[in-house]
């Protein structure tokens, strides 16, 4: 039987369906949220977890290394999302995207390194975003959390190597679980998106981006740039004009 699975962000949404599925296929998953979900009948165990806390992040990874056997696979996949105009945006939740959708895998990297044991050959999945590569105005501030995420994945895999994690950066394409965005790429569902992203995390994919109009939308910006610019504009325009919001929960 393959190794166990880590999910970080596992209570609702993308990784709570990645983790019912890993289940269903004989895995041990641990799950780690700051809430956990209703029914837990999909995880060994269910792990509260911050990952806005530094200390609280370090001290958990260090516990779980000790007491279970290192995992062969963390899949990163908190999120926090606010949408709307930038200029209104409050610091808490410009502070919030930051710490959920880049920090906390920055702090997932650090412990994982100075905690797992030194044998252990760890494989960890930072969960990107077509926003990563292509920005959206009324989600201007998630979309750089997502570049920052990838650019840091990247740089950090040669260092990491030296210590047995491998580092691979999967994208979701864009799902119908509530989203702001009416208009914009093909919506994919929930299960859909699940299957394929555990499907790429367990083949040992490097790179990869879900959903063929989603890849569309990053071969267009490597040929026409500004073009894809401003079809990304109109996307978030039309979210603005029609008020669209969210705020972190």
């Amino acid at each position: 039987m393959a190794g166990e699975v880590w999910i970080i962000g596992a209570s609702k949404g993308l990784g709570l369906a990645m983790a019912e599925l890993f289940r269903r296929q004989g895995r041990s998953v641990v799950g780690f949220a700051r809430r956990p979900p209703a029914d837990r009948a999909a995880f060994a165990e269910f792990v509260g977890l911050d990952a806005a806390d530094p200390d609280a992040f370090d001290a958990t990874l260090h516990r779980l290394f000790a007491e279970r056997p290192a995992p062969e696979l963390i899949v990163y996949c908190a999120a926090c999302v606010y949408q709307g105009p930038i200029v209104d945006q409050p610091e808490r939740a410009l502070r919030a995207e930051v710490e959920a959708n880049y920090l906390g895998f920055v702090r997932l990297c650090q412990a994982v390194a100075a905690h797992k044991p030194a044998e252990a050959r760890v494989r960890l999945v930072a969960t990107g975003s077509t926003l990563g590569y292509v920005g959206c105005p009324s989600l201007d501030n998630y979309s750089a959390c997502k570049a920052a995420l990838i650019s840091f994945a990247r740089s950090a895999r040669r260092e990491l190597a030296a210590h047995g994690i491998a580092i691979q950066i999967l994208s979701p394409p864009h799902m119908d679980n509530g989203g702001a965005d009416l208009i914009g790429p093909r919506q994919f569902t929930l299960a859909w998106s699940a299957e394929r992203f555990v499907r790429a995390a367990e083949g040992g994919v490097r790179e990869h981006l879900l959903g063929a109009s989603n890849r569309l939308v990053l071969v267009l910006a490597r040929i026409a740039p500004g073009f894809t610019q401003r079809i990304m504009d109109g996307i978030g325009a039309d979210a603005l004009k029609r008020g669209a919001r969210r705020m972190p929960a």
